[in-house]
């Protein structure tokens, strides 16, 4: 296909700041440079926080199984088999305290919130929640994806699709149509319909139009986004800072989009990652992983893989400032 690259380092932007996408410059620490403009970010400034809270999220457990990972902005969480959740990283605003009750099916992470979905189809969210990104709807859905500031959810009875939090950029307002997968960017959405084209919506740099291929599943970075084709073959379009819509040859199984990187999975269950490599977001570990998971907040990626005892363990790689990293 024809990828569209949209060449745009802009100097003295951070990722924090949301007004037009960009990638992070400095990678010392999480905090954002000024650049003077308004300060529409959603986070307090940050204190020294390590992300060393205490709470973890840890539900006492005595048996966790990892089944589902998610990585974030700062924080990562992970849902076992029994479908409690755990999580760590910086937890200044509540990110890393997951709920303690419930029996969860998936989740999702976005900059500074979580979502996750019961056994019933309902939604629970923590964290940050200055544009309402943790206060979903009441209805019943099938799958999460949780973006920068805003959160999507697939409605279980009508293959619709709604979405809260910060909508500024029209992130919020969906297309008609029958959707089967919804992918949630920094400042942007995308999905897939029940026919397996993609459609995409939000920011206008982030929102370029596909050609019409029929893909298998979608993944919204900030101001671009890449999907697989019916085949394996992965297809990326949009902003393009650092490479990460210039995609490597060969077939992949799954695909996800970090800030401004991209990591897929091959049939042996390797990950390829490719685009921004500042903080080694691209340095995947060798062995097979699976349900290699990045948010478009985050510049680290985690997934699972198989440890010493063949006993399944979560793995992250990328920017450690706050432990996020650091399952």
């Amino acid at each position: 296909m024809r990828l569209i690259l949209l060449i745009a380092v802009l100097p003295g932007c951070s990722f924090v700041l949301i007004d037009e996408p960009c990638r992070i410059q400095s990678a010392d620490t999480s905090v954002p440079v000024d650049t003077g403009r308004p300060l529409d970010t959603g986070e307090p400034s940050d204190t020294g926080d390590t992300g060393d809270t205490g709470d973890t999220g840890d539900t006492g457990e005595v048996d966790f199984i990892p089944a589902l990972v998610s990585a974030g902005g700062l924080h990562s969480c992970v849902l076992s088999l029994s479908g409690s959740i755990q999580c760590w990283g910086r937890s200044e605003e509540g990110q890393s305290s997951p709920p303690n009750v419930g029996e969860f099916v998936d989740l999702s992470s976005g900059y500074a919130h979580s979502c996750a979905l019961d056994t019933e189809g309902e939604v629970s969210c923590w964290g940050l929640n200055n544009f309402g990104q943790t206060s979903a709807p009441d209805k019943r859905f099938t799958q999460l994806s949780s973006g920068g500031f805003h959160t999507c959810g697939l409605d279980a009875d009508t293959e619709t699709i709604s979405c809260w939090g910060r909508g500024i950029e029209g992130q919020l307002v969906v297309p008609s149509g029958s959707w089967r997968e919804v992918s949630a960017g920094w400042d942007h959405t995308c999905a897939v319909s029940t026919d397996g084209l993609v459609e995409c919506w939000g920011s206008e740099m982030s929102a370029e139009p596909m050609p019409g291929v029929q893909v298998s599943t979608v993944a919204s970075g900030q101001g671009f986004s890449c999907a697989l084709d019916l085949e394996g073959t992965p297809l990326c379009w949009g902003l393009d800072t650092a490479g990460e819509t210039l995609v490597p040859s060969g077939l992949f199984s799954e695909i996800t989009a970090g800030l401004a990187h991209v990591c897929a999975t091959d049939a042996d269950g390797m990950a390829q990652c490719w685009g921004d490599n500042e903080e080694g977001q691209l340095d995947a570990p060798s062995g097979r992983l699976s349900v290699v998971n990045s948010s478009a907040a985050s510049m680290h990626s985690c997934a699972l893989g198989t440890g010493v005892v063949d006993e399944t363990v979560v793995v992250c790689w990328g920017l450690n400032s706050h432990g996020q990293a650091s399952p």
